[in-house]
């Protein structure tokens, strides 16, 4: 790609060379720095007007937008809109706290609070501005960008950006507007070939774990609506008839050094966020916990299913042996009869049923009762062991598949970022006509 004639030295590390014709400038000089408000106690309703004209920015709002505020949550009351500090539409502010240095442009009027930095009399494109912020470069030696950034109004208007001469920044900003949509469209393509990969995994662990792997078996009944057919020679039976035990795991008491920073792996919902296989816990209480709080130790291969709270359904296999917390429930089968794995994938295949039967309380609840009257389809064992090899074979062939793709997506995140970066420190010539 074309560069510009002659070069400079920046004298700020993050830009690096600059075309000769550029300058460096403190954000400050192209407006103050301030930032946003809230109305004191935040909490209290008279601030907030289901029908309000100013919508209300949280940083979860920020989060999980990308380039522009289009939504929010919640809208302010004239009184509490009057206590913060409103934005127009086009309005660029930026996060000093949560998601700490990510920029944000609002199509909608909105107000602020005092966790965002905001620029009231910019004196720059504000596109621009935010391809700037958007590569993180400029919080280098303030800290990690996103996380422990600390950032105020002085830090941000001392930031030194590049300045292209004249007509050059809208051109860079209608360049990149085109160049990353185009980024932005091929990760999206993968990110759906992501979600079709996930649900050929899950169609071909339904499959074999209620129709089993031979296309020509014979189906009956299975008795149970919502399951219809199974093989023939499968038998339909209640976890507590093939389970030695299923086991309501506990917390000991917070208040007792002695009970914490131990040997005993004690599994809580946030342990199932690493795939199927548990092999550790974030937390470990002792064998004094343990016997002081009445637990009961379950033995590897467990599965381990969250029954209460807003992840019920979360469900994984022990790899070593542990404890829980009192939100999941370890069933621990009979080998001879049920292959644990086998045990696992039926259960993640009716998922959607537990969380159905958990849902019918007030808080959602699968508690140890249920898990011991919830049916399951047994074949014979040496089936049971045929079908999770055939499962595993397959979801291993896909998941080469999720690992590649995910590498490209991160590729071309990566290349945006770079190619945003390399334009806006001119390392890149951008023309009027390059940029149309």
């Amino acid at each position: 790609m074309e560069r510009y004639e002659k070069y400079k030295d920046s004298g700020v590390e993050w830009i690096g060379e600059i075309p000769a014709g550029w300058e460096v400038k403190k954000l400050k000089r192209f407006s103050i720095v301030k930032r946003g408000a809230s109305p004191r106690p935040i909490a209290d309703p008279k601030y907030f007007d289901n029908n309000g004209e100013w919508a209300w920015v949280r940083i979860a709002d920020v989060s999980a937008s990308e380039r522009y505020l289009e939504s929010t949550t919640q809208t302010l009351s004239d009184i509490g809109a009057s206590l913060s500090v409103k934005m127009e539409p086009g309005s660029i502010f930026l996060s000093i706290a949560g998601t700490v240095g990510k920029p944000i442009i609002t199509k909608i009027k909105c107000c602020i609070h005092d966790g965002f930095v905001y620029f009231p009399f910019l004196k720059l494109n504000p596109e621009y501005l935010y391809y700037i912020f958007s590569t993180g470069l400029p919080y280098q030696g303030l800290g990690k960008w996103g996380t422990q950034l600390n950032l105020n109004t002085d830090t941000v208007g001392e930031i030194e950006i590049p300045l292209p001469r004249g007509n050059e920044v809208a051109a860079i900003a209608n360049y990149l507007d085109r160049k990353t949509a185009e980024i932005d469209e091929l990760i999206a393509q993968k990110q759906r070939l992501l979600e079709l990969y996930e649900e050929e995994k899950t169609a071909i662990i339904n499959q074999a774990v209620t129709k089993g792997i031979d296309p020509d078996v014979k189906l009956r009944d299975s008795g149970i609506d919502w399951l219809g057919e199974i093989p023939e020679g499968w038998e339909v039976k209640k976890l507590k008839y093939v389970a030695k035990a299923v086991i309501t795991g506990k917390t000991p008491s917070s208040s007792n050094a002695e009970f914490y920073n131990g040997d005993v792996n004690w599994f809580a919902p946030g342990d199932f966020n690493f795939g199927l296989e548990l092999t550790d816990s974030k937390k470990k209480i002792t064998n004094y916990a343990v016997e002081k709080s009445g637990m009961k130790v379950f033995p590897k291969h467990s599965i381990l299913l969250v029954g209460i709270g807003a992840t019920v359904g979360k469900m994984g296999i022990a790899k070593c042996s542990g404890t829980s917390n009192q939100q999941i429930n370890a069933i621990i089968v009979k080998e001879d009869q049920l292959n644990p794995y086998f045990a696992l994938y039926f259960l993640l295949s009716v998922k959607a049923a537990i969380i159905r039967l958990a849902n019918a309380a007030t808080l959602p609840i699968f508690n140890q009762t249920q898990t011991k009257e919830f049916e399951i389809f047994i074949p014979e064992i040496a089936e049971q062991t045929a079908i999770v090899h055939h499962i595993e074979t397959e979801t291993t062939r896909i998941n080469a598949k999720i690992a590649k793709t995910k590498k490209i997506i991160a590729l071309q995140k990566e290349y945006r970022t770079a190619l945003i970066s390399e334009v806006v420190t001119g390392k890149i010539k951008v023309t009027q006509e390059v940029a149309s």
